[in-house]
């Protein structure tokens, strides 16, 4: 067991340290000769112990108000592992729960 804890903190540490890069996964891994399917095991298993010590799965969606002028940014989904959405729209808010569901 003492093992497995061992893994698991260096992986985590791992994790921590790909989300301050700036990289996308595949990247991080390449350059850290990870395999892909094992460091996307390890942050599935990241992200519930996250989930599992917060006690919840929501994140929270910080509001701006919004501007008149069309070329204006309407909403940003920022997600987790660096990808991001942009709409030059408003949108409803049944549009976004289904796109993060």
């Amino acid at each position: 067991m003492m093992e497995q804890t061992s893994v698991s903190q260096e992986m985590f540490s791992k994790i921590v340290e790909w989300q301050q890069s700036g990289l996308s996964q595949k990247a991080y891994c390449e350059q850290h000769k990870i395999r892909y399917h094992i460091f996307h095991y390890w942050y599935k298993r990241y992200r519930q112990a996250q989930s599992a010590t917060t006690g919840s799965s929501f994140i929270a969606l910080h509001v701006q108000p919004s501007f008149t002028d069309p070329v204006t940014v309407q909403a940003e989904l920022l997600f987790a592992d660096g990808k991001r959405i942009v709409f030059y729209q408003p949108l409803s808010a049944d549009f976004v729960k289904a796109i993060i569901a």
